[in-house]
């Protein structure tokens, strides 16, 4: 080995010696007889061509040059430990960091949730949550840009797997002074021709999609006022009386003076559902990882039989 070159464990000898003042402690701090670590030292000191310390048959001591070597040493021996500890968490996806693109209806209270789970189980891997509309998730989980999405669109099978994470109702958001804020057993004819905020087809489109089949299945006809894309606009509109809304349950955190929530029976199959998208062929350990924790995080909002 050319001259100036070591190994790790002589390192590792010349520290334990440093530290200990003895070769005897070192030696048995190392679980080693000392023959063989005054050999090891002796090679390290032959390699770097440096006397690093002076003993005799009483005492050993460190020469100036050996002060500032064993100064350097302890830095890269917890480097190196630190390098290996990493490694090993990453190998059990225990650090790294994870894309998840979202649509907004989902920071409501689902992200918030994965979140929370994330930073209590899952310190050391950075979350990246990234807000996006529906058709935004597919295309950045197809192109690599995110690891991870939450959205209501139904995706092609093809390159991406999805899978069925919440089912929630809809919920009547409603002026507080709307003749039918506070009628018992409400029914959603009851709604037919009365002023309605709708979700907008260009950005709202699932949700729209959804509501629109709903009215068309039970016959009614509400009076479009207004369409737009986000959730919290939507409220918004009907809090300043300007018509009624459906929107889906997880939703009700949003608190207005002028808005009541209420419960309303609708046929089953429409509900306002929600998929974790992957790209498939993409193996990442702290992925698996992460798309555990948020199967398991939203196990309360899917439908008891957990379909897919």
């Amino acid at each position: 080995m050319a001259q100036g070159q070591f190994e790790y464990f002589q390192m590792r000898c010349f520290v334990a010696v440093a530290e200990e003042l003895s070769f005897r402690r070192a030696a048995d701090r190392l679980n080693m007889t000392q023959p063989p670590l005054s050999r090891q030292i002796k090679i390290l000191e032959e390699r770097i061509n440096l006397k690093l310390l002076e003993r005799d048959n009483r005492h050993v001591r460190l020469t100036s040059a050996g002060e500032s070597f064993y100064q350097s040493a302890v830095d890269i021996i917890k480097r190196s430990e630190h390098a290996v500890l990493n490694a090993r968490q990453a190998e059990r996806g225990e650090t790294g960091s994870i894309a998840l693109g979202f649509v907004p209806s989902a920071a409501f209270r689902f992200v918030p949730l994965i979140a929370q789970r994330m930073t209590a189980e899952m310190p050391k891997v950075t979350l990246t949550p990234i807000e996006m509309m529906g058709y935004e998730v597919i295309e950045a989980q197809r192109s690599g840009r995110i690891d991870l999405g939450l959205t209501r669109m139904e995706s092609p099978r093809g390159e991406i797997e999805r899978t069925r994470v919440v089912s929630e109702p809809f919920v009547l958001a409603i002026p507080k002074h709307h003749p039918l804020a506070h009628k018992p057993d409400l029914s959603i004819s009851d709604f037919d021709g009365e002023p309605y905020i709708s979700f907008a087809k260009d950005r709202g489109g699932y949700l729209k999609e959804t509501l629109d089949a709903l009215f068309f299945a039970c016959n009614i006809l509400p009076d479009t006022r207004l369409g737009v894309s986000q959730t919290h606009a939507v409220i918004s509109l009907v809090n300043h009386g300007l018509g009624f809304a459906l929107v889906p349950r997880s939703a009700q955190v949003i608190q207005m003076t002028q808005t009541v929530y209420r419960e309303i029976t609708l046929p089953s199959q429409f509900r306002s559902d929600m998929y974790l998208v992957t790209k498939s062929g993409q193996d990442s350990v702290v992925r698996d990882q992460v798309k555990r924790l948020i199967l398991s995080v939203l196990q309360p909002f899917r439908e008891p039989d957990g379909a897919s």
